[in-house]
């Protein structure tokens, strides 16, 4: 059993989502995604992250099971990787990780915000670039929350 806060699961939703948002924008399908590797590759690692970040917080009551179908996503893109469909990855970039992202936005709004600082603080410490960039707005976010 991890011993990680759900907050810091939640925050590696976020982290990954806004992850593969910067790996598919600049392409306008799912075969010229699917045809440039090291995007693709990056996107299905971050789908992994959520998928197991996911799997924690069902475990601990966090999320409804209507979400187990993201850990079984997770399984079958470790198991059968050559297997997965570039049409439904798109379609899930598109269409499914907007409303996870709003639902791990709602969740954020439940948790203590003063922990959520702290945490976003110390996960802060441990990234650069792009992604610092959106930690750092996280942060402006949670603390111009009421």
């Amino acid at each position: 059993m991890s011993k990680r806060s759900h907050e810091l699961f939640v925050i590696d939703i976020l982290i990954a989502i806004d992850k593969i948002g910067r790996y598919h924008r600049d392409f306008d399908s799912a075969q010229d995604f699917y045809h440039d590797e090291k995007s693709f590759d990056a996107t299905m690692r971050e789908l992994q992250i959520i998928g197991e970040a996911t799997r924690h917080l069902l475990t601990h009551q966090i999320l409804e099971e209507e979400y187990r179908i993201i850990v079984d996503f997770r399984n079958l893109v470790v198991h059968e990787y050559f297997g997965v469909d570039a049409d439904e990855i798109w379609d899930i970039l598109l269409n499914e990780l907007p409303r996870l992202k709003e639902t791990m936005q709602t969740l954020l709004s439940v948790f203590d915000r003063e922990i959520l600082l702290e945490i976003l603080d110390a996960v802060l410490a441990q990234h650069h670039g792009k992604t610092a960039e959106y930690l750092r707005e996280l942060q402006i976010q949670l603390q111009t929350r009421q």
